[in-house]
């Protein structure tokens, strides 16, 4: 995928952030460009082979119609994790490591309600934070707020999913 200057992107590992620029490098005798990638949520700055972002796993960051289909997901129907804490931290980990947002903000509902009704164990609490922390960032990216707010978004959202099931 070709990215330019001033896009949203996600970096599967560091998160979501803007490509500040595309820089030109000799290696081997043989100019290379990289994408730049400002990381505002990490504080980092990503230099990222532009002929390998897509084997990297670099995407374009979610759409405004996709924040909408984010926030259904989250203020959907949990789904049940299970109780054995290896099998279910899989599945969290494998839905994170996607690098999906749909798949993100599925791990973050489902990890919260299994908080809400059983004891999450220090990965669980881990991973539930990284899901967290990740879709709270893109969000806030996306939707030009700050993290602190998309995250109050987020707990907003799955907490009224919580309520509806009471009901």
């Amino acid at each position: 995928m070709h990215f330019s200057v001033g896009d949203n992107v996600v970096h599967p590992h560091y998160g979501p952030g803007r490509i500040a620029s595309v820089a030109q490098w000799k290696v081997r005798e043989e100019a290379r460009a990289y994408y730049v990638i400002e990381i505002p949520a990490q504080g980092l700055t990503v230099y990222v082979p532009a002929l390998k972002a897509d084997e990297v796993g670099v995407r374009p960051a979610m759409s405004e119609s996709s924040l909408r289909e984010v926030l259904h997901t989250l203020g959907g129907k949990p789904r049940q994790l299970p109780d054995d804490y290896k099998e279910r931290q899989e599945q969290i980990s494998a839905k994170i490591r996607t690098g999906q947002v749909i798949q993100l903000a599925r791990a973050v509902r489902d990890l919260s309600w299994h908080g809400e009704r059983a004891h999450l164990t220090k990965i669980d609490s881990d991973l539930l934070k990284e899901g967290w922390d990740l879709l709270a960032a893109e969000m806030a990216l996306v939707s030009g707020v700050d993290i602190s707010d998309s995250s109050k978004l987020i707990s907003a959202t799955v907490e009224s999913s919580w309520a509806s099931m009471a009901d």
